[in-house]
């Protein structure tokens, strides 16, 4: 998966970035492997950047600016911290560094914050590629129910420094905002292909948090 994932970076490097070369592409993607290995981690891996880039690759036609949104996504988790509330600031502020390693614009850097900090899930994530960035974010939520259950377990291994009624309490909210909004997707495509699943995995771990079961 790495080197496949070094070959998809590479490219796109040479998309965005105004220094064609493998040098930048290289210290980046090592930056990028570090980031998302440190601290340990069990869901917010390179792993989770494999399938949102699947995800995104099946509905690339939807961006207005697909290497904008694919950019986005790489970055979006980079800096995960589980006991911080602002992993997507500082995430967006690592990279726009790694922007500027690659010679971007400025306003790319500027669109690529913007998409980032939709991950927060706090409000609205507006139209166009942020809209599509956050759905694609949330895509794990309308998974299988065996992959569901998978990121459950992986979430509460992130959280392992938390007691079990802190994880149950900061979880069954997290699940409750979701479900309390009109829709969980903001695109078309994504609330056509996902939301059914995904209010019936969120109910089935409403229930569970409830009834104080964690997977």
């Amino acid at each position: 998966m790495s080197q496949d994932l070094h070959t998809r970076w590479h490219a796109l490097c040479e998309r965005v970035g105004a220094f064609k070369n493998v040098d930048e592409s290289d210290l980046t993607f090592g930056m990028l492997r570090t980031l998302y290995t440190h601290p340990v981690r069990a869901y917010h891996t390179l792993g989770h950047i494999a399938q949102v880039l699947a995800v995104f690759d099946s509905a690339r036609m939807l961006a207005d600016d697909k290497d904008l949104v694919e950019f986005s996504l790489w970055l979006h988790d980079c800096v995960y911290f589980a006991e911080r509330p602002d992993n997507e600031e500082r995430s967006a502020d690592a990279a726009g560094m790694i922007a500027g390693l690659l010679g971007c614009e400025p306003a790319f850097a500027r669109r690529v914050r913007e998409c980032i900090m939709v991950t927060r899930h706090s409000n609205p994530p507006g139209t166009g590629d942020t809209a599509l960035v956050a759905d694609i974010d949330l895509s794990i939520l309308g998974a299988s129910k065996a992959e569901y259950d998978a990121y459950r377990h992986a979430i509460r291994e992130e959280f392992a420094f938390a007691t079990d009624g802190q994880f149950l309490e900061g979880r069954r909210a997290f699940v409750q905002r979701m479900l309390d909004k009109d829709r969980v997707y903001a695109t078309p495509h994504f609330r056509s292909e996902l939301e059914d699943a995904a209010r019936d995995n969120l109910y089935r771990e409403l229930d569970d948090l409830e009834r104080g079961v964690i997977l």
